[in-house]
């Protein structure tokens, strides 16, 4: 069985390295993330909260975990300890490996685009980046001037 543990806000990394230094075995599921200039980044699939596995130790030492640093507390359901079977540890194991297949960006940078609908249907412009998880800039060259322009990345197709 596996406990649930709660972090202090964006220390999962950190929890993980030191409850791994006190020779616990811990499991925090990461994913493979695309971030606005189109890099790939790591973050966890669960931000806030970690596994930590009992059966290595004997006793586990309550204190000792929630002084760890990075680690906030126990998640509890009143006086009950949240816990996670092994099942369903490698069912997340799984799922993680099927997320962090190499995240594909629908453009690449100063790539020619075409508007497929809206005002500019049929206009060609080159994709600059993402900005946001849908939307991207697009450099559209109209009238003799260049204008940069965020749009939905549905309305606009790779030529």
């Amino acid at each position: 069985m596996w406990y649930l543990l709660k972090t202090k806000p964006r220390e999962e990394g950190r929890a993980v390295a030191h409850l791994e230094n006190q020779n616990f075995t811990v499991y925090c599921p990461w994913i493979d993330k695309l971030d606005k200039a189109g890099k790939v980044k790591k973050e966890p699939l669960f931000p806030g909260y970690v596994f930590l596995n009992n059966e290595r130790v004997e006793g586990i030492n309550y204190t000792k975990v929630r002084s760890t640093r990075g680690v906030a507390n126990f998640v509890r359901f009143g006086i009950n300890h949240a816990q996670a079977s092994d099942d369903l540890i490698e069912r997340i194991k799984r799922q993680e490996a099927l997320l962090c297949a190499e995240p594909k960006a629908k453009f690449k940078i100063n790539q020619l685009v075409e508007f497929k609908e809206g005002p500019f249907k049929y206009l060609q412009g080159i994709y600059l980046n993402k900005s946001g998880d849908e939307r991207c800039i697009i450099l559209l060259s109209f009238l003799s001037k260049n204008q940069l322009i965020s749009v939905h990345e549905n309305l606009v197709k790779a030529i």
